[in-house]
């Protein structure tokens, strides 16, 4: 039995059908009513504590139990880190970080009485590189990245395993539903190179692959014998991506980077010079 956040659209949409054809009970949670065929949809919201335990307490009515959730809920923020304002950048968390953190906090107890139970968190590629003019996305998804990380040693003991699956871009409406720092507008110095980064971002969405590709990662990470503390689905540039920062010192990464991806970290009339770092 699974239980899946953010289950009306997009990759949440996309990991319900797939779960829910192959013959799984599935319940997909969201804010968003819809009607689905093969699975249980649950009015859920992530950034309301009620809502959450209500909805987890429901299908521990109807089923006995949670084999595996699945978080998917999250929104993007885009905007210059200086322009975005604090309080912008806590709704943006309360969704991306705390609301998957309320979701697990539900399950746990429900796992540790069956002493069974596995958890896959949606990240982002933006968890494992830091996106210029999406900082804050990025930050929300690094933060799952670590809980996870952290939580596994935790919850070992008791027969539950956690990861982290990053995505690269997809074709979902994650993008069109994209909020944008009120304050950057022609008036900030960030406005040009911002449109020019919206507008790349855009791009790319629309060229992802289906989300069914992320699903097809996640019927396959919950049915292996066990669980990886991450995995990456993307294209082969975006895996070349994670495997270079990984490798390369760090002003190189970021370099090349910067060079692929757009705005460049140096100012004006500096060399832009990859000069590497005494440690990567």
């Amino acid at each position: 039995m699974v239980l899946v956040t953010g289950g009306s659209s997009g990759i949440g949409r996309a990991i319900c059908d797939r779960l829910g054809r192959a013959g799984g009970r599935v319940y997909g949670g969201s804010r968003t009513p819809c009607a689905p065929e093969c699975w249980t949809y649950l009015r859920l919201d992530v950034t309301d504590d009620a809502s959450v335990e209500a909805a987890v307490a429901e299908i521990v009515r109807r089923e006995g139990r949670i084999d595996a959730l699945v978080c998917c809920a999250g929104v993007s923020l885009a905007g210059p880190v200086e322009d975005t304002t604090v309080e912008e950048a806590q709704r943006h968390f309360d969704v991306n970080f705390f609301g998957s953190v309320r979701t697990i906090r539900a399950v746990l107890p429900i796992m540790r009485s069956r002493r069974r139970g596995r958890i896959v968190v949606i990240g982002s590629i933006g968890g494992l590189i830091g996106l210029p003019y999406l900082g804050y996305y990025s930050a929300t998804k690094f933060a799952l990245d670590g809980l996870i990380e952290a939580m596994r040693a935790e919850v070992a003991p008791f027969g539950i395993e956690a990861a982290v699956l990053h995505p690269g871009d997809f074709d979902t409406s994650l993008g069109q539903r994209r909020t944008y720092s009120r304050a950057t507008d022609a008036r900030s110095p960030y406005f040009a190179t911002f449109e020019r980064m919206r507008a790349f971002h855009a791009g790319m969405e629309r060229q992802g692959r289906s989300p069914d590709a992320v699903a097809r990662k996640v019927e396959r990470m919950l049915a292996s014998r066990r669980l990886p503390v991450r995995a990456l689905v993307g294209s082969p540039l975006e895996v070349l991506g994670v495997w270079g920062k990984a490798l390369l010192p760090s002003r190189s990464f970021e370099f090349l980077f910067c060079r692929a991806y757009g705005p460049r970290p140096w100012g004006r009339g500096q060399a832009a010079r990859a000069e590497p770092d005494p440690q990567p």
